[in-house]
């Protein structure tokens, strides 16, 4: 069973620039996953797809592979991760090399990702006999929707939160495939599975607040592990 692990990482985000390789805690964002992947028993090759050269010497000195730059036409803000991982993945194996078996998404903004956490994906997806697995996070709130310029609950009747139906949101953290059920436009195929994550790891960064919470609470962790 080959596994590969694509790391998506463009250098043209808009709210915080160059995020996949701001510092966190004394390390390039873009490590803490590279490093993850890298611990993943079941991860063969970790590969980061990007468009910018400091990135790719960046992942290149944390340990993943950077066999190829991605084309300016993949690396626009409109553009999904369906053709970009499609991209990495076809320019592999056109290079030879094994063939892949499955294919792991890793989003760079996902520092607190664990090595655990990766190998359950992959573990789900093969146990399961899934097409893809991704994983989501439980949320009970009192939500509402815009509905023709009005705004209406969500919810049957007001109750306390642990009595609410639970909504469940996709954490794109990873993302598994098997390799033979992707297309272009489509790593998800019909039979998906899910996986509950763990919420110490959901922190998405996207902005320079998030930023800033990802540096204490891996700071903390540092400490308690010291201590």
């Amino acid at each position: 069973m080959h596994t590969v692990a694509i790391i998506p990482a463009r250098g043209g985000s808009k709210g915080v620039p160059l995020k996949n390789i701001r510092e966190v805690a004394g390390r390039p964002l873009i490590s803490y996953v590279i490093d993850a992947c890298l611990h993943a028993d079941s991860v063969d090759r970790v590969v980061v797809s990007t468009d910018h050269e400091q990135i790719a010497q960046v992942a290149r000195e944390c340990g993943a592979e950077v066999p190829f730059m991605r084309p300016a036409e993949l690396a626009g803000d409109l553009v999904t991760l369906d053709p970009v991982v499609w991209h990495a993945v076809t320019t592999l194996e056109a290079a030879g090399g094994p063939p892949i078996d499955v294919v792991l998404t890793i989003q760079p903004t996902a520092p607190l990702l664990s090595s655990a956490t990766i190998e359950r994906s992959v573990r789900t997806l093969i146990e399961g006999g899934y097409d893809s697995v991704l994983m989501i996070r439980e949320h009970r709130h009192l939500y509402w929707r815009r509905v023709n310029g009005r705004y209406e609950p969500m919810f049957a009747r007001r109750v306390n939160r642990q009595e609410l139906e639970p909504l469940f949101t996709e954490m794109g953290s990873v993302f598994a495939s098997r390799r033979d059920i992707m297309r272009p436009d489509n790593r998800l195929g019909e039979n998906i599975g899910h996986m509950i994550g763990p919420d110490d790891e959901a922190l998405d960064i996207d902005t320079e607040i998030d930023l800033m919470l990802a540096e204490l609470i891996i700071e903390r962790a540092r400490q308690e592990e010291q201590g």
